[in-house]
């Protein structure tokens, strides 16, 4: 009996060690990393933080832009979406990461419209030929409706069939035949 009383209190004295508090209700959990990387946040980015979205998603990789506009890795702060439209965010010496960014965009060609062979008319721009492999390519050169917009940002437009692609590009970060090959990049990432 004094051996099963000895048993028991050693049990009874190695459940009594004191466990850790339940956390606390009211502590903020911590936020889950995003799915798609780093994302650019920015109370002030049109279309608020967050990855992109498809069908626009994925169509320029970072090594692409960091390749062709010649800038340094640690440039890259993050994507963030417009609508559809994904931005890839790029700090340079003295430009504003807000101002300085990647676009791109592919709207849908709906079913049964034909193919489109040059930007929507509707748009009150003047464009250029641009040369691309198996794709046609333009590039805004004056705009009525957006003064200033080509003063800072390269606008092209591609399409191959029923597959098109926008893209904006700040001059800052990207040179015009910079913006011409991740035009090709894009246009050849759609699938």
């Amino acid at each position: 009996m004094t051996r099963s009383i000895l048993i028991l209190g050693v049990l009874l004295g190695a459940c009594s060690r004191d466990l850790p508090p339940p956390p606390a209700a009211d502590e903020p959990k911590p936020e889950p990393p995003p799915l798609c990387g780093k994302v650019f946040k920015d109370p002030k980015v049109r279309g608020g933080s967050g990855c992109c979205l498809d069908p626009s998603k994925g169509l320029l990789a970072i090594a692409d832009v960091i390749a062709a506009c010649g800038l340094p890795p640690a440039s890259f702060l993050g994507e963030t979406r417009d609508g559809t439209a994904c931005r890839l965010h790029f700090q340079t010496a003295g430009g504003d990461p807000l101002q300085s960014y990647v676009m791109v965009s592919r709207p849908i060609v709906p079913a049964g419209a034909p193919a489109p062979v040059a930007p929507d008319p509707m748009l009150a721009w003047s464009w250029k030929k641009v040369p691309l492999q198996n794709a046609i390519g333009y590039r805004a050169v004056a705009t009525a409706t957006e003064p200033g917009l080509l003063a800072t940002k390269h606008a092209l437009w591609a399409g191959r069939g029923r597959r098109i692609v926008g893209l904006h590009v700040a001059k800052s970060i990207c040179s015009e035949s910079g913006a011409t090959a991740l035009l090709q990049k894009a246009i050849d990432a759609v699938p």
